[in-house]
């Protein structure tokens, strides 16, 4: 074919495909394959061999670069999408750029635009953003939401955090929750002779009717170096504190009682009504007894001896206040620590996400309550 080509009078490719009934395609490879280092024609085997071996070094090369880019890139996958872009732009000169996009999970079109715009002035990111708000909402709780509450208020404000986020911020803004101390409270006098109620609630603590199931308890703090008393009414269809009291002794009268007629002048009970607490002499003294017993719509329930666990709504209540209140004051007057207990109640009953109900606070789920009920009688 090439001494063809090569006479005095060479033939042209068309003259020679004519004669031969060959493609010119054909004759232009054998050509060009004849202009090669080893001046010889290859065989259709050879070259898809010499094919295979070329693509099968492009892949070892492509996986020792993508194995580099792990080994130098693996501590910054779980960085911010900045971190990464960082990175990338560091070894661009090492590495291809779209191979290391692919092993940083980033687009390509992402980081080209990260890398036009970065030294632009832009408003603040979004993470300083989300720590700002982090830092508000805990500051707003008092200091004692975690990272579970903070990420639920967001999701109210339409902000999608993972909780797993929320920690990290809140690590980075060396902020937490505030821990309870272990604590055992213990004022509960039932060596008494009167008489004790069945466990009438027997650890149902669910409700859907507002004035249906209350529980109560009594716990104490010290007030200018003398035991004062707070006794609190709960009801457990929403979790709101319909009534509570301090007192500077322990009588029925000034604890349970008073208590009581505070609570039913704030909200109505039902015809079936349970009052539940444990079995303290306050709760079944005559007093009491003969209250509960002269109205027909109440039934009067009472925790098994030694189970703290039949009125666990009540004392996890007294934990909450005593951690998240309580325990960080140091009381010198009934007045302010009155007023310091009234403020943190109002805000458990009005701002603070509690997870039993859905995270939604104690005013939001009565309002859900009255509200199904009212459409019910519509």
């Amino acid at each position: 074919m090439v001494d063809l080509l090569s006479l005095d009078e060479p033939k042209s490719v068309e003259e020679i495909c004519e004669e031969y009934n060959l493609k010119k395609a054909t004759v232009y490879r054998w050509l060009k394959e004849f202009k090669t280092e080893t001046g010889a024609f290859k065989d259709e085997s050879i070259l898809a061999y010499e094919k295979e071996i070329k693509a099968l070094k492009k892949q070892l090369k492509d996986a020792q670069e993508e194995r580099d880019n792990l080994k130098k890139g693996s501590k910054h996958l779980l960085r911010e999408r900045q971190i990464r872009y960082e990175f990338i732009k560091r070894n661009s000169k090492t590495y291809v750029v779209e191979k290391m996009c692919k092993c940083m999970e980033v687009s390509v079109n992402s980081y080209y635009n990260w890398l036009r715009t970065k030294d632009k002035l832009k408003p603040k990111s979004k993470t300083s953003f989300y720590k700002k708000r982090i830092q508000q909402v805990w500051e707003a709780s008092r200091k004692t939401y975690g990272s579970i509450r903070i990420q639920k208020q967001q999701e109210r404000e339409g902000v999608i955090l993972h909780r797993s986020y929320v920690a990290y911020l809140m690590k980075q803004l060396k902020i937490k929750s505030i821990h309870p101390k272990k604590f055992r409270v213990n004022t509960t006098d039932s060596n008494h002779h009167f008489p004790i109620t069945k466990n009438i609630l027997n650890r149902n603590f669910d409700s859907t009717e507002l004035g249906e199931k209350w529980v109560s308890d009594i716990t104490y703090i010290q007030i200018a170096g003398k035991w004062n008393y707070v006794t609190t009414i709960l009801d457990l269809a929403d979790r709101k504190i319909v009534a509570w009291t301090l007192s500077d002794d322990m009588t029925t009268e000034n604890t349970v009682y008073k208590t009581w007629l505070k609570a039913i002048q704030i909200r109505q009970i039902t015809l079936n009504h349970v009052f539940h607490s444990d079995r303290g002499v306050q709760y079944a003294s005559n007093k009491m007894k003969n209250l509960f017993t002269s109205n027909l719509k109440i039934t009067q329930s009472m925790s098994r001896k030694g189970n703290c666990w039949d009125n666990a709504v009540a004392e996890s209540f007294f934990k909450t206040l005593k951690y998240e209140c309580t325990n960080r004051y140091v009381f010198k007057s009934r007045l302010f620590a009155h007023k310091i207990i009234e403020n943190y109640i109002n805000w458990y009953n009005y701002e603070r996400l509690h997870s039993s109900i859905g995270y939604l606070t104690p005013a939001e789920m009565e309002l859900k309550i009255r509200m199904k009920k009212y459409k019910k009688v519509a």
